[in-house]
């Protein structure tokens, strides 16, 4: 799979040499795949393992649950006694993810909230180690003025689908009716990337990831 962002050999080798995984997690990747539901890519998901072993975040937010398949493969990597809180607006996805979570006995680790995270943001309280945006991409940016004050110096913010299927780089490649989304996604990218509260990385991998540390207040 490509999403024009690498070649399509390069992503066929990096799907054979990472290694894979098993169990319920295994099961959801091939639901997803035989259902057209949108989870994280392999190269992405072997990449998020690594920055998490090496953050080890107590709290994690996430914003954009589908089926939990992000939520399940995070709670492997948080630390005991710890939480994770998702926000999900599709109710059928909502309701397949409760039963995810439950059948892999993570009920008290992931706490699912249904609703709009546009809605939802406005209700948070507390503070994250890690925030994992895949919501909404033209929205990137008021979800993270509305979060930013609920993220601990030395979080940090990850953002999934960043480069857009390679349209960010190419209006060549961007239909009309995507014109504002491309835009707002520009306009977030430079804006993490020259300010002075974050240090931030563009990494080319899956749609592309922005991952971004919290320096200050």
């Amino acid at each position: 799979m490509t999403d024009n962002i690498n070649y399509n050999h390069i992503v066929e080798y990096l799907t054979k040499t990472l290694p894979d995984t098993t169990g319920y997690l295994k099961q959801m990747e091939e639901y997803a795949q035989e259902n057209n539901v949108p989870i994280i890519q392999k190269e992405v998901r072997c990449f998020l393992g690594m920055l998490m072993k090496y953050k080890a975040p107590e709290n994690v937010l996430e914003l954009g649950t589908a089926i939990g398949y992000s939520s399940l493969f995070f709670s492997d990597y948080i630390l005991p006694g710890s939480r994770i809180t998702t926000f999900e607006r599709d109710e059928n996805y909502y309701e397949i993810a409760k039963e995810n979570i439950k059948k892999a006995g993570k009920e008290k680790v992931i706490d699912i909230v249904f609703g709009d995270a546009y809605e939802n943001v406005k209700k948070v309280s507390g503070t994250y180690d890690m925030i994992f945006m895949d919501a909404n991409k033209s929205m990137y940016k008021y979800y993270y003025d509305t979060l930013f004050p609920h993220l601990r110096v030395g979080g940090i913010i990850v953002c999934d689908n960043i480069l857009y299927k390679g349209m960010i780089s190419n209006d060549d490649l961007a239909p009309r009716k995507q014109n504002t989304i491309i835009t707002n996604i520009r306009d977030f990218l430079d804006f993490l990337s020259h300010n002075p509260k974050l240090e931030t990385s563009i990494i080319p991998i899956g749609d592309g990831v922005s991952v971004s540390v919290k320096l200050t207040e």
